[in-house]
Parts: structure tokens; C-alpha cells; sequence
């Protein structure tokens, strides 16, 4: 089976509104009784936020943000009246009735556009820039030195100017 979903992508869950969670791992059901078979799949999660587990079908989720800018989309995320967990149980959705409206709600909140990023919040975007590409520089300085290829040298330049750039 194909999901629409992969490890690390952060997703809403019907019946748990004003939450995220990521995607842990999924697992494909055949599921064979007396009226016939039936094939799903089964999703865990855990919070972003908060880290408790929960257990859902792939029918209820619905994708917030893929895995590559979810740290990017978590800087910017706004946990101030964040749902406490209701626990350290497990929870399994069961209730197909939220789809529909759920998803409405989930579109509505999407039209409105992005949240204002606070001042902190975008030192703390600057901040992550700024150390990535000192990373990324101390890599090709390294690698420079260990191998002695003018491209590393290079692309550390570059990096290095672009530092100075943003941070001018």
C-alpha cells in the first residue's frame, strides 16, 4: 500500500484539534472476517510538542507540514495555548465522523494565511541560519584540509561571504 505520509512529516489528526504530531511509523492491515477483507493502514505518531504517543488511522490524519521544513515550521509554530496531554495511554481514532468537518476547519485555518512571526522567534530562525552555514563552512574547511581540493576551499569562501553578507 502507498501512503500519503512519511516518517518525520507532521500531520493534524481529527479528534485532536490544535495539535501535531510526527509520523513514526505505519503499519498495512489485512484484516480478514467473516463478511469479507479489509486492508488499512494504521499510523503511530507522536506529539510534537508534548511527545505523547497516539495511534490513528491514515483516513484521519491530515498533512500539516512534510519532514524537510518541519524544524523550520516548529521554530515558527505558536505553542501558546497548546492542548496538555490527556495522559500516557496510548489512543487509537476510531470516529470516522470527523473527516468531513475536519477538514472544512483544517482549510479554513489554512486561509487565513501564516501566523505574524514574533521577534524572537525570527532571532531564533536567524540564529539557526547563521549556525547551519558556520557548519557548513567548518565542513568544507575540513574537508579542504583533509584532501587539499580547491573546491572545498571554494564553497567554504562563498559560505563565508554569505555570512558576512547577513550578517551586515
Amino acid at each position: 500500500m502507498k501512503t500519503e505520509f512519511t516518517f518525520g512529516d507532521i500531520v493534524s489528526v481529527a479528534g485532536y484539534e490544535n495539535r501535531i504530531f510526527y509520523v513514526d511509523a505505519w503499519r498495512e492491515v489485512k484484516e480478514t472476517d467473516e463478511w469479507g477483507v479489509s486492508e488499512y493502514v494504521e499510523f503511530e505518531l507522536t506529539d510534537a510538542i508534548n511527545g505523547e504517543f497516539l495511534d490513528a488511522y491514515e483516513t484521519d490524519l491530515r498533512l500539516v507540514c512534510r519532514k524537510q521544513f518541519a524544524e523550520d515550521y516548529l521554530l515558527e509554530y505558536d505553542e501558546t495555548n497548546y492542548p496538555e496531554p490527556t495522559g500516557a495511554a496510548f489512543h487509537f481514532t476510531d470516529d470516522y465522523s470527523f473527516g468531513i468537518g475536519y477538514a472544512k476547519k483544517e482549510a479554513v485555518e489554512m486561509a487565513k494565511g501564516p501566523k505574524e512571526t514574533s521577534k524572537r522567534e525570527q532571532a531564533a530562525i536567524a540564529k539557526r541560519k547563521t549556525d547551519d552555514l558556520l557548519d557548513e563552512y567548518n565542513d568544507n574547511m575540513r574537508l579542504y584540509e583533509t584532501f587539499g581540493d580547491a573546491e572545498y576551499k571554494t564553497k567554504a569562501d562563498a559560505l563565508m561571504t554569505k555570512l558576512r553578507r547577513e550578517a551586515g
